[in-house]
């Protein structure tokens, strides 16, 4: 199966994901990594266990990842609960066969009817995303010489359990592309049985997207983006039937990640326009005029999503529409719930089937301030604030969206965890109720009422108010607002100038500024205050929750745009404060402001007389292949970039002293 089997025994792993259970028949699904092209690295042992090296396997930037493929486990157990009729099952068609661009498979989950395998699949660049679903029965017995095992021949769902993945097989197909491309892609074999032709019979010998599968594997999604694609984890399967699928998704196709209700074919028969991919300024999704299921498919609500244009993303694989299109996608309708130069958080998000209910949290009112959110599948776009502006809140649910958890604070108050529960108007709950009068009835989110069942902890005001931090949002030369945090040092006095800290982070990811209380995370920024200095925090361009143009500034010049908005603003609030000694200014961070924090003394040595570097990235080219190539591309298609991001072509720079 593999050419180096030793290899494979001793780099290959297992990541479990979830559970399925239906007619006392388990099956779990998972994910299988083979890390036997990544490269090796020897250190000094850091023990004395009578070695005088260790071994870790570590694939930096522009060197070959591990592969991955999902296998099925499945099995029963037996009346004193000992598992039987084990049988481990993979895929007829391989992942890396029907997407050649697969690189990482970034996501895994069952959905609600068990009948599908949902994966979110992203190519190495992380600009393409594929949602698909994978049947059950898609999934079969590894090949044997014996005959399938009955209890996995008729176990997945349509009675086709056993199969094969031979080449032979993938050959049948019509415009299939050839077995060997795959292997010069992902450099993995496949399974070699040449003396077993293809045919269809009982045993689920079928060629990867025959039409006599029950249910092929389908894309039910298509996102680029000309950046990179941010994966999230808001998915929640709304509808599914044999013909269609709806689900919520979320989608930074126009700036800032927002809601949206798709609905997208899962028939295989024939080909259609609808096939094409459409294209907007900064995010590429198979989008096209839509409405609701439901209500919106009688005219009566909603916010359409126009297409953009004709085809603008290659899927590499044109004969497939000839045989289905069930490899790409095919929306059907699509519903924009959300919309706005503001962010919904990329997880956290709760449905209440029962009323059609959508609760999410999203930064509507402020960049710095989390607070939750609800809006109805009926009224798409009309949203109703559930939490109180001037704090920053993270929510928690219960099964049935009629209680939650909602913790809060802000920058000077300190955290209170309050129970509060949901009730809806009886006659209007279902969002149709009758009216009586000239006034319509109140819409579901209106008739929504919260009422506290009382508090675990209650916050108050912190003890030392005069220490808390207070929040700034200078405007840079580029017309930007960012936000900058103060930490006043704890003797200040009017009239006299500190010494200074920048405490930096600066990269992707990672927002440093928020209307939160500072605790137990901030200690250091408290500690350097009560020992005089003044400690700012600057969240410069390339951060988050700002939207896609904002964060994707850093993008291929990581370590070269960074610091000039922090130091922009550094100067905003000395000329405002009057208590910042610009004479005095070091430099601090850890990972990303580790390495920025060396970048400082380098291109502002002016400006920084300190450097403390806290775990810092040197060079881009040794980090890790998916979180450097997501933002500075492969190294052989940036090399400048690299190169000007490297604090090792610096080193000449540095101070002697």
């Amino acid at each position: 199966m593999y050419s180096e089997t030793r290899a494979l025994v001793t780099t290959c792993s297992y990541r479990a994901f979830f559970l399925f259970t239906t007619d006392e028949v388990y099956r779990i699904v998972y994910e299988e990594v083979d890390e036997s092209d990544v490269s090796l690295y020897t250190f000094p042992s850091s023990q004395s266990a009578g070695r005088d090296y260790e071994e870790y396997r570590f694939p930096r930037a522009g060197t070959p990842n591990a592969k991955s493929k999902l296998k099925l486990v499945q099995f029963r157990l037996s009346e004193n609960l000992r598992i039987t009729d084990v049988c481990i099952k993979e895929l007829q068609c391989p992942l890396t066969f029907a997407f050649p661009w697969l690189e990482y498979i970034v996501r895994v989950g069952w959905t609600p009817d068990s009948r599908y395998v949902w994966a979110q699949l992203l190519d190495r660049p992380q600009q393409r995303l594929e949602l698909v679903l994978l049947p059950v029965d898609n999934f079969c017995e590894i090949y044997s010489s014996s005959s399938s095992s009955p209890n996995c021949g008729t176990a997945a769902t349509g009675g086709n359990g056993a199969g094969s993945q031979g080449a032979a097989s993938y050959g049948s197909s019509p415009g299939q592309q050839p077995q060997h491309q795959h292997h010069h892609h992902h450099g993995q074999q496949q399974q070699q049985h040449h003396s077993h032709p293809p045919r269809k019979s009982s045993s689920g010998w079928r060629s990867p997207l025959d039409k006599s599968t029950t249910r092929p594997l389908q894309v039910i999604y298509t996102e680029t983006s000309s950046s990179w694609v941010n994966v999230h984890d808001v998915l929640q399967f709304v509808e599914l039937s044999e013909q269609e699928v709806t689900f919520l998704w979320a989608s930074e196709e126009s700036g800032f990640r927002h809601l949206y209700l798709v609905t997208s074919s899962l028939s295989p028969n024939g080909c259609s326009s609808s096939s094409s991919n459409n294209s907007t300024n900064h995010h590429s999704t198979n989008s096209h005029p839509t409405v609701h299921p439901k209500q919106q498919r009688e005219g009566t609500h909603g916010t359409e999503v126009s297409s953009g244009g004709a085809g603008a993303t290659d899927h590499s694989l044109p004969s497939m529409a000839c045989i289905g299109s069930t490899l790409v996608a095919r929306i059907v309708q699509k519903v924009t719930l959300t919309g706005g130069d503001w962010e919904v958080l990329g997880r956290n998000v709760w449905y209440d089937r029962a009323r059609q209910l959508v609760y999410f949290m999203g930064l509507r009112e402020t960049p710095l301030e989390k607070h939750l959110y609800v809006v109805s599948l009926a009224q798409p776009n009309q949203l109703r604030l559930l939490t109180m502006p001037g704090y920053s809140f993270t929510v928690e649910f219960n099964d049935d969206c009629t209680l939650f958890l909602q913790t809060y604070c802000n920058i000077s108050t300190l955290p209170s965890w309050e129970l509060v529960r949901i009730a809806h108007d009886s006659n209007t709950a279902n969002g149709n109720g009758c009216s009586h009068g000239p006034t319509p009835p109140p819409t579901p989110i209106d008739a929504l009422r919260l009422s506290s069942v009382g508090y675990l902890t209650e916050g108050g005001p912190s003890e030392n108010t005069q220490y808390n931090p207070s929040i700034h949002s200078p405007q840079i030369s580029s017309g930007d607002v960012l936000y900058a945090m103060v930490f006043k040092p704890h003797n200040f006095m009017l009239g006299v100038k500190y010494p200074t800290v920048l405490n930096v982070y600066g990269g992707p990811e990672v927002q440093t500024v928020s209307n939160t209380f500072k605790g137990m995370r901030q200690l250091r920024m408290h500690m350097l205050a009560s020992q005089g200095y003044c400690v700012i925090c600057v969240d410069s361009r390339g951060s988050r929750h700002r939207g896609v143009e904002f964060e994707s500034y850093i993008r291929c010049r990581m370590g070269t745009v960074e610091l000039s908005d922090q130091v922009e603003v550094l100067r905003i609030l000395a000329d405002q404060l009057g208590y910042i000694d610009m004479d005095r200014v070091a430099i601090h961070g850890w990972s990303y402001g580790g390495y920025l924090s060396l970048m400082g003394l380098v291109q502002y040595p002016e400006i920084f007389k300190v450097s403390i570097a806290g775990a810092p990235v040197t060079s881009w080219e040794y980090y890790d292949t998916g979180y450097t190539e997501r933002y500075m591309d492969l190294p052989d298609s940036n090399r400048s970039g690299y190169a000007a991001g490297s604090v090792l072509n610096y080193i000449q720079k540095f101070p002697d002293e």
